[in-house]
């Protein structure tokens, strides 16, 4: 509703505060605005919802945590000067977000100026984070009317029929300045979720482009390592150098059990695909499908005996695992097209955030895990978030707890130090 006022309305569109009954009238709208094709596909109907919603339902720990341990932990890759897009490092853009956030919220949505010079508020800034961090945090975050239809005009289309899913400013910049006494969250939600990896891709993009996608690309792989390596410690090997200068999968995870072929993809669904417009199908062959093509080259070269690899097992099941750094909610799911075949070795597809669960079981119970989803025709075509969930409680990943410790506050020694230790829920 904010963005369609802000996109498309004005100050002499209405006559008086709207009532609840407008609302009302306005929230049905926006259930009834998207009009698929005369004959939609599976994915037509569902892929548009799915992403419009389900990043909603998870917790902003993980999220928020992986931002430092991606984009900002320097042993991944090259540094990137985040200071000069926030004007301050990462560490401190993600303590900054979460003051802005608890602000916003407690506050109806109205970040008052006029309060940042009030008493109680010296003392968060002397035991929280600097004012300083703060207000650069406001000013990135902030934009103006003007400002916001100009980032709806930059962003790509979705077809007329699914105008629901087109890109909303207010992601990028949550902050409204509407003129004097401050600036209005629309959505006080979206404040520190415009620093999630979702978000901070594009503000990349946008800064280094090229060099930016390079990195993360390195980051992502460098990561997914980090993590295998909690849980299989010296039983993972990198990708191996063959033939004329060709290249295995990413990562190989040999056990007991089962040979595990992982392939890491940085590429993200665009706008457009998540809306299933006709790009959908391409955009999935970009990622799940290249990784399906090498994880299946590899298997066959690990059971042709191939020279490189002839130190792997061959006497036991070859899977692959997909990892993408952001989900592929239907990436299982055979029954829709536009995702593409499966391939020829069994091969589950998970996000960052489902690998940063699986790393915390035993090596063999992950395995054993791995092994009976794909094994079972139903489960294989769940995410593996679904397939976890009724899993025993087996703690916070260690990497997202550490990088958590980045965004401490001023004062860890006083009331808020075990604020500053535990992780956000």
């Amino acid at each position: 509703m904010a963005r369609e006022s802000v996109l498309y309305s004005n100050e002499h569109r209405h006559g008086g505060t709207p009532t609840e009954h407008d609302f009302t009238t306005l929230y049905n709208c926006f259930n009834y605005a998207y009009e698929p094709e005369d004959d939609p596909s599976i994915s037509d109907i569902i892929t548009p919802l799915v992403y419009e919603q389900f990043g909603y339902g998870e917790s902003e720990f993980e999220e928020l945590a992986r931002v430092w341990a991606l984009f900002g932990d320097p042993t991944l890759g090259a540094p990137l000067p985040w200071e000069d897009v926030f004007g301050m490092g990462l560490g401190e853009v993600g303590r900054a977000a979460l003051f802005l956030r608890a602000w916003a919220a407690h506050n109806d949505g109205h970040l008052d100026f006029g309060m940042l010079d009030a008493p109680h508020m010296q003392e968060v800034f002397e035991r929280v984070l600097p004012r300083s961090d703060a207000e650069k945090l406001i000013r990135h975050f902030t934009t103006t009317v003007d400002g916001a239809r100009a980032l709806s005009a930059e962003a790509l289309g979705v077809p007329p029929n699914r105008q629901r899913f087109a890109f909303n400013p207010f992601v990028a910049k949550p902050l409204l300045d509407l003129g004097g006494g401050g600036v209005y969250a629309p959505q006080s939600m979206l404040v520190s979720r415009a620093i999630f990896p979702t978000n901070l891709y594009y503000v990349g993009m946008k800064q280094w482009e090229l060099p930016f996608a390079e990195n993360l690309g390195t980051r992502v792989e460098q990561y997914v390592g980090r993590q295998l390596r909690l849980i299989a410690g010296d039983h993972v090997e990198g990708e191996i150098t063959y033939g004329k200068g060709d290249k295995s999968v990413d990562w190989i995870w040999a056990t007991d059990k089962a040979v595990v072929l992982v392939e890491c993809k940085s590429a993200r669904m665009t706008l457009g695909a998540k809306a299933a417009d006709a790009s959908l199908g391409a955009v999935v062959a970009r990622s799940l499908g290249k990784a399906r093509e090498q994880i299946d080259r590899t298997a066959k070269l690990i059971h042709d005996r191939n020279p490189a690899f002839a130190h792997l097992p061959d006497d036991r099941p070859v899977i692959g695992l997909i990892v993408t750094a952001e989900p592929f909610y239907f990436g299982n799911a055979g029954i829709l097209p536009e995702y593409g075949a499966r391939g020829d070795t069994p091969a589950q597809v998970t996000s960052l955030r489902e690998l940063e669960y699986l790393v915390c079981l035993e090596e063999l119970e992950a395995i054993d895990l791995l092994l009976s989803v794909l094994a079972d025709p139903e489960k294989r075509t769940w995410s593996l978030a679904s397939v976890m969930k009724d899993l025993r409680d087996i703690g916070k990943n260690p990497i997202l707890e550490a990088s958590w410790k980045h965004y401490k506050y001023l004062d860890i020694a006083g009331p808020l130090a075990e604020a500053a230790e535990e992780p956000a829920q």
